[in-house]
């Protein structure tokens, strides 16, 4: 289980809306009529962008019970954070997607605006404070559940019971399909993910999963997410 102690232990960043559409493989048009969460969803635009379109999405994060000033403070420390641990670990990075570091800073601090500014008129409605491996909605609540840079990636920090326990939760609020991206370690020799293999093994009864190679990579290695469709 994830405990709130855990904040200062997962980095809060953002992933702007056009990644996220790269990161799931995604068709803005396939998305209308969803409903679809954002599971940990941290700064990312992807939600203030589809709320603006008028879709039907809620996000939800461990820290999303912070008041807009407590949010803008924590993006901007976990912001440097990120520049500091990036500027010597360009061999890990693809700039493929940016065009060089300062157009990933100039990207990052529009996604942190657009962020915050819904967040601050839609708190409590359409973020919401949630921690896995425990969603406040029904069962078969949402159609696709998206999933950004939590499990797999953090192996190091959330256990196997962790990653299997989310996983299961996810399955039983949505409806239809969940998508995790990336499917990678943030650290190690290896950047493959230890857990995979176990978890697919473990829960085939309850789901289809399929890896699924994605047109965007930052991180190298990280050009994959994992489906898993509901039976």
């Amino acid at each position: 289980m994830m405990l709130k102690t855990e904040k200062e232990n997962i980095w809060f960043l953002g992933r702007s809306y056009y990644e996220y559409m790269k990161m799931f493989s995604l068709n803005i048009e396939k998305l209308e009529g969803l409903r679809i969460l954002d599971c940990a969803a941290g700064a990312s635009s992807f939600t203030p962008y589809l709320l603006k379109k008028g879709f039907d999405i809620t996000a939800v994060d461990l820290l999303y019970g912070q008041t807009v000033e407590e949010i803008r403070e924590r993006c901007v420390n976990d912001f440097h954070t990120l520049l500091e641990m990036h500027s010597g670990l360009d061999h890990r990075v693809d700039w493929d997607f940016f065009s060089d570091p300062e157009d990933m800073v100039q990207q990052r601090i529009t996604v942190y605006e657009e962020f915050i500014d819904s967040y601050a008129s839609e708190k409590d409605r359409r973020y919401l404070e949630a921690v896995l491996p425990k969603l406040p909605f029904d069962d078969d609540h949402f159609d696709l559940i998206l999933s950004s840079h939590l499990l797999f990636l953090y192996e190091g920090r959330l256990d196997y019971d962790f990653h299997r326990d989310s996983i299961e939760e996810m399955l039983r609020v949505t409806s239809g399909e969940i998508r995790i991206y990336p499917i990678i370690k943030l650290h190690g020799e290896s950047y493959e993910s230890v857990f995979l293999p176990r978890l697919i093994n473990e829960l085939s009864d309850k789901a289809d999963f399929e890896v699924v190679k994605v047109d965007y990579q930052f991180r190298r290695g990280g050009n994959q997410m994992l489906k898993i469709k509901k039976r």
